[in-house]
């Protein structure tokens, strides 16, 4: 081997090895800042939830209602009893006099179908709110649900929310 071949290799080896650290510097500074902008845009919520389209003016009633076919899965069958109970336990009174309703409908079933029509041909796994002022429906689809399906607390409070 000669001379200059071995400060060649010397030289390629240096070459490695600073770049070798400076990626051990820049790579863990990078993931941290990923981290961190990551927990900012995602990891919060406001501190008041933004106003449903609901809350304007007195609403005649309040239908929620959820959607779901014949064969249903585990998590079908969590978000109506979950929406159910969220009605019942945190509008009991409404739903005695009539001002809200709660309905669970079978979207494969023929006879539902004027009401699946009625909500936008609503498939199955869909939660609407119909608040009815003066007469008239305004259908909101709420979605959040599915993001929180299994923390009970969460679940309830996009429920009681909407």
């Amino acid at each position: 081997m000669t001379k200059a071949t071995k400060n060649e290799g010397n030289k390629n080896k240096a070459t490695k090895s600073k770049v070798s650290r400076i990626l051990w510097i820049v790579i863990p500074i990078v993931l941290v800042c990923l981290a961190v902008w990551l927990i900012l845009t995602y990891g919060t919520s406001p501190a008041t939830p933004p106003a449903s389209n609901n809350s304007s003016g007195t609403a005649d009633r309040v239908d929620v209602v959820y959607f779901h076919r014949t064969q249903r899965c585990s998590t079908c069958i969590y978000a109506e009893e979950g929406t159910r109970y969220a009605v019942e336990t945190y509008f009991a009174d409404e739903l005695a006099s009539g001002k809200v309703t709660f309905q669970s409908i079978n979207v494969q079933d023929e006879a539902n179908a004027d009401i699946v029509e009625k909500y936008n041909n609503a498939s199955y796994l869909t939660l609407c709110i119909n608040t009815v002022r003066d007469g008239t429906d305004h259908i909101e689809v709420v979605t959040d649900i599915w993001l929180v399906i299994g923390d009970d607390e969460a679940f309830v409070e996009i429920v009681k929310s909407e």
